[in-house]
């Protein structure tokens, strides 16, 4: 989605506007999906400005609110204000936005990798800044909302308006976690690492079935209990209770083995995220000597390097 607004952005601001509601800008997953749970929660959402008037309808219609022509109209109707376009729009979201009297407003966004830093000057405009990042994936904006419940927010920003942002979503029943400005990219890392990547690495898994002549629908149903029956002990039992398989046991045949079988990228990733587990079996079994197995390992990871180097 581009930024939303016009050159007259600003046109019909209502000044002092005493109506306290939560603003959007932007109309796509995130913010139908966020606007409907918080107007279900009991949480007043204004209404929406969007890059096209029909998607801002369509929230509005979802979320009990109103479409407003320009940012001037939502400012107005707004204490807080809710910025849910791609990431590299929220600058110029932004540089318009700031064009109208934002004083006393809190600005939001949702991105997990930018801080509110991207909302440059607006302590100098009276207004609060904020980046609030819900850990979870949109996949619809059709207004359903199952799961958010469960979700934590992680909110940075101006420490003065901080306990408000977070009461938005601990009054919900959720959980916030509340960070640094300059750990905005190493936690959004983190929500990379347990979520996207582990995609790439059960793609990775699905090619091994698929040179054993397995289907990729087989493969996935057959795949679907195991990385079920892992993703719960991990969570329900910890990281070194789940932990299992030839690493943890130790088993340095099966490795080698493996070894033998490695193609394509699998090849780099098997060895360091086999070094990672050995390091978590050390932790689980302090008296194990897995010298052995790390040193094949690190073998690998060196052959695999000089690979790399000499193309």
């Amino acid at each position: 989605m581009e930024a939303a607004g016009h050159d007259n952005d600003c046109g019909r601001i209502v000044r002092g506007a005493d109506e306290y509601g939560i603003g959007f800008i932007g109309a796509g997953r995130v913010g139908v999906t966020l606007g409907a749970y918080l107007s279900a929660r009991g949480r007043k959402v204004a209404g929406y400005v969007s890059r096209t008037a029909a998607s801002a309808e369509k929230a509005a219609r979802l979320t009990g609110s109103v479409r407003f022509a320009d940012y001037g109209e939502l400012v107005g109707k707004s204490g807080v204000i809710v910025v849910t376009t791609p990431d590299d729009s929220i600058g110029e979201v932004w540089e318009r936005l700031a064009k109208c009297d934002v004083a006393g407003r809190m600005i939001c966004h949702t991105s997990g990798s930018l801080s509110s830093e991207v909302f440059t000057g607006a302590a100098r405009r009276g207004a609060y800044a904020y980046s609030v990042h819900p850990m979870h994936a949109f996949t619809r904006k059709d207004g359903d909302t199952a799961g958010l419940e469960d979700v934590f927010f992680t909110v940075e920003g101006d420490g003065e308006r901080l306990k408000d942002v977070c009461g938005l979503f601990t009054r919900c029943g959720n959980r916030v976690l509340v960070i640094g400005r300059g750990d905005k990219a190493l936690y959004h890392l983190g929500n990379v690492a347990v979520s996207n990547l582990v995609l790439a690495l059960i793609s990775l898994g699905f090619d091994c079935f698929e040179k054993c002549g397995i289907g990729r629908e087989s493969a996935v149903a057959a795949a679907a209990p195991l990385i079920r029956s892992n993703v719960d002990n991990v969570l329900n039992q910890g990281l070194l209770q789940a932990l299992t398989g030839p690493v943890e046991r130790n088993d340095e045949g099966t490795v080698r083995a493996h070894t033998q079988v490695l193609f394509g990228e699998i090849r780099r990733v098997y060895p360091l995220l086999s070094l990672r587990l050995a390091g978590l079996a050390q932790q689980k079994h302090p008296g194990r000597d897995y010298e052995g197995l790390k040193g094949l390992l690190n073998g690998l990871v060196r052959d695999t390097n000089e690979e790399v180097d000499s193309k």
